[in-house]
């Protein structure tokens, strides 16, 4: 059986090196279905569909499928724990440091060169996710169609509904599921008295903290109720939830200025993790290290529940052929995300040749199968070097 010390250390790293983005996926497929074996390619494929039309952070709810397969409600905790624990640190200490100083642009110069290397790790992750999910004319047409949509601002939800509804015309090709395969196993009885106990103690813990702010805190407790809501309904990921944050923390209540938003955005990009780890800075403005703890679990709970809860009726569901087809159809969409990515990062990267050439190392690096936190190490010290020098 996998240890679970294994699995939080592994999903640690994870979350230490996770960035670009949709990039994470391709991340977190070569360490859990190549380096360790843990699934096969195709259920983690499956499981970044299911994933992917649910409401809240994507990588962190993918997190817990993948936890939940390997080691039950136990691994699906620490598996999320895991991955958002450094992108919280960071935060933390970059909101310290904004609110002493004031000036996140020494933060800023620092990541200047990462920038261009993130360019590079969503492009050899529009490879790595596109050779297996691409490989006839069918989803080809889903995958252009779609980028071209997300490309017009199309709604998230809207291109991922119709990307399934023309997989589902076309009538595209699915592997066979095994029905002998672990993972197509419905979950026990035992299983879900397990995760209902699980689920029924953080419920009360996280009824605590909110009473907790309520009566020491009310603002606080506002703001935790606000996020909650946010992860709960939030479609499409940080595209959705970042300007839902925006209306209800800055428009709505003013608890943060404009300016006081845009730098958490900026501090939530040149850390690690999901963008929507925003939330830390924004609780740490309100409250201090305690707003920051009750932020980071307002906008992250709601997701860690639906994935849990919906994972049965996954189950039951996902031998389906017109099920299999819809997945096909997100997963094809996901790609041509991962291409708008790509496309707009590298318009904004690639200022001077310095940056390609940024770029083109750490593609050469990422193919040669370095790892990509040495990639990301090097990175940060040469552009620190480097922007420095020049400035």
């Amino acid at each position: 059986m996998l240890p679970l010390s294994l699995l939080f250390k592994r999903f640690l790293k994870i979350g230490a090196t996770a960035y670009g983005g949709p990039a994470i996926a391709a991340h977190m497929k070569d360490a859990v279905v190549k380096e360790h074996g843990w699934m096969k390619e195709a259920d983690f494929l499956q499981a970044l569909a299911f994933c992917q039309i649910l409401p809240g952070p994507l990588f962190l709810m993918l997190s817990a499928y993948i936890g939940y397969r390997l080691r039950g409600i136990w691994g699906a905790f620490l598996s999320a724990a895991a991955f958002i624990f450094p992108s919280f640190l960071l935060v933390v200490f970059l909101s310290i440091f904004y609110f002493q100083w004031g000036n996140i642009g020494v933060v800023q110069n620092l990541f200047k060169g990462l920038g261009a290397i993130i360019v590079a790790l969503v492009l050899h992750a529009v490879i790595s996710f596109g050779r297996p999910i691409l490989p006839v004319g069918k989803m080809i047409l889903i995958a252009v169609l779609s980028f071209f949509g997300f490309l017009l601002r199309w709604n998230i939800l809207l291109v991922f509904i119709l990307a399934a509804g023309l997989a589902l015309l076309l009538r595209v090709r699915t592997a066979k599921v095994d029905p002998t395969d672990p993972s197509s196993v419905a979950i026990s009885p035992r299983r879900k008295g397990e995760d209902s106990l699980f689920l029924g103690g953080l419920a009360i813990f996280l009824g605590g903290i909110y009473l907790t702010c309520f009566y020491f805190q009310p603002q606080l407790a506002g703001f935790f109720l606000t996020l909650a809501k946010i992860g709960a309904l939030s479609f499409g990921g940080a595209f959705t939830i970042i300007p839902l944050i925006q209306y209800e923390v800055v428009d709505r209540f003013q608890w943060v200025t404009t300016k006081e938003f845009l730098d958490g955005i900026a501090i939530g990009q040149v850390t690690p993790g999901p963008i929507s780890i925003t939330a830390t800075f924004l609780g740490y403005k309100l409250a201090g290290l305690w707003g920051a703890v009750v932020g980071t679990l307002a906008i992250y709970f709601p997701s860690f529940f639906i994935v849990i809860l919906l994972i049965p009726q996954y189950d039951r569901l996902r031998g389906w052929v017109s099920v299999r087809r819809v997945q096909r159809g997100i997963l094809a969409s996901f790609v041509a995300m991962l291409g708008l990515v790509f496309y707009n990062f590298a318009r904004t990267a690639f200022v001077d040749i310095l940056s390609v050439i940024f770029t083109a190392g750490a593609f050469i690096a990422l193919i040669k199968k370095v790892d990509l936190a040495y990639i990301l190490l090097t990175g940060a010290f040469l552009s620190i070097l480097i922007f420095s020098f020049i400035k």
